[in-house]
């Protein structure tokens, strides 16, 4: 008997690819933000059930890439989390803080039949230091 692979494997990794190749093309960050020295994200994360994600933090450096895309946590779920919105908002905003909170729009793979929407709620928290204006 030969075993093949589950069907969300294949699609999972697809995602996977995805993305890696979308972040490959993002400019540098110091070439779409050339004030921002440092953006920092703090990810947390409510609902979606019982095995709630740990929290997250990333921080950016002038060379990382601009891109701000995150999958979602459960690996069973094809949904990401768009931060791009919010970084444009914190390099503007003087406080160079914001904070906000997304819904998983993805679905994920409870069993073959169906796909309940994920709704995993991701908390953030975007803190941008910039340099001063000259």
């Amino acid at each position: 008997m030969k075993l093949g692979r589950a069907r969300g494997t294949a699609t999972r990794q697809a995602r996977y690819s995805q993305l890696h190749r979308d972040r490959e093309a993002a400019p540098k960050l110091r070439t779409m933000f050339p004030v921002v020295e440092q953006l920092r994200f703090e990810l947390s994360f409510e609902g979606g059930g019982a095995a709630t994600p740990v929290p997250q933090s990333h921080v950016l450096h002038p060379p990382a890439r601009a891109y701000f895309s995150f999958p979602c946590p459960y690996a069973d779920c094809d949904g990401q989390f768009e931060l791009s919105a919010a970084v444009h908002a914190v390099v503007e905003d003087p406080s160079h803080r914001i904070e906000g909170v997304l819904e998983c729009a993805g679905s994920r793979v409870s069993d073959f039949r169906s796909k309940p929407l994920c709704q995993l709620r991701l908390c953030f928290t975007l803190t941008a230091v910039c340099s001063p204006p000259h």
